[in-house]
């Protein structure tokens, strides 16, 4: 647990951002409901060009269903050299992130999933990689997307793209 205003005093100026496992607060008590959300906590950091975070176990509320859309509004969010977030639970909403995803020409996109997202949402993330591969003409930059359940050959095929960005 960290404050928010602490983020700030530390981060406001960097230009690589590494989070391992942490939330922050803006008021006490601190609980998973006042965790501060990860559209707040890019908003105030206007300087960052690579951003890491991999969140922690009790991410209620950093991740919203109004994250992906949220961070799409912030214009220093569409300019980041790198965006990489680590266990992304199931509430994210991943169809409207792929739209930015398929626009993407500067950043280089790391989405690794909670080990804890259900078969349906599995099914969305293997759509969303499989519409990616049968794309023969790429005009965007391809993501890593990672997901316990993802097919082999699928894998294979993404590890190819990525590294070839």
């Amino acid at each position: 647990m960290f404050s928010f205003n602490d983020l700030m005093i530390i981060a406001s100026k960097c230009e690589m951002l590494y989070l391992w496992c942490v939330a922050f607060y803006e008021t006490v008590p601190k609980t998973e409901e006042t965790a501060v959300s990860l559209e707040a906590i890019f908003k105030a950091l206007p300087n960052v060009k690579a951003f890491t975070y991999f969140l922690p176990d009790n991410s209620i509320n950093i991740i919203t269903t109004k994250t992906a859309e949220e961070l799409l509004k912030i214009p220093h969010f569409l300019s980041l050299d790198e965006f990489t977030i680590k266990e992304i639970n199931e509430i994210f909403d991943i169809e409207s992130f792929y739209g930015h995803i398929k626009k993407n020409k500067n950043t280089k996109i790391n989405l690794y999933f909670s080990d804890q997202i259900s078969e349906e949402y599995k099914t969305q993330l293997q759509t969303i990689v499989d519409q990616i591969l049968e794309t023969e003409n790429r005009d965007y930059k391809v993501p890593w997307i990672s997901f316990s359940g993802i097919t082999n050959s699928s894998f294979g095929k993404m590890l190819a793209l990525y590294r070839e960005n």
